[in-house]
C-alpha cells in the first residue's frame, strides 16, 4: 500500500489523531536554514478540511499521516 499523500486522500495529524480531515491540496515552500551539510530541498505541506470544527488547517507532510481505513 502506497502512504503517498494526494488531493481528496483522508488524513490525521499524528500528534493529534482526532483531528482528521480530507486533503484538499498538496504543496511546497522553499527551506532556507539547515542544520546539516547538503542542499536544500523543498518542504512538503499538506492543506485539509477538519472533521472536528469543519476548519482549514495546514501540516507538513511529515506530521500527518493516511488514513487507510
Amino acid at each position: 500500500m502506497s502512504n503517498n499523500i494526494r488531493e481528496g486522500d483522508k488524513v490525521f495529524v499524528t500528534h493529534h489523531m482526532s483531528n482528521k480531515g480530507l486533503v484538499t491540496e498538496v504543496f511546497y515552500r522553499s527551506v532556507s536554514a539547515n542544520i546539516g551539510p547538503g542542499t536544500l530541498s523543498k518542504q512538503m505541506y499538506v492543506k485539509f478540511i477538519s472533521e472536528l470544527d469543519g476548519k482549514e488547517y495546514i501540516a507538513k507532510r511529515q506530521d500527518v499521516t493516511k488514513d487507510i481505513t
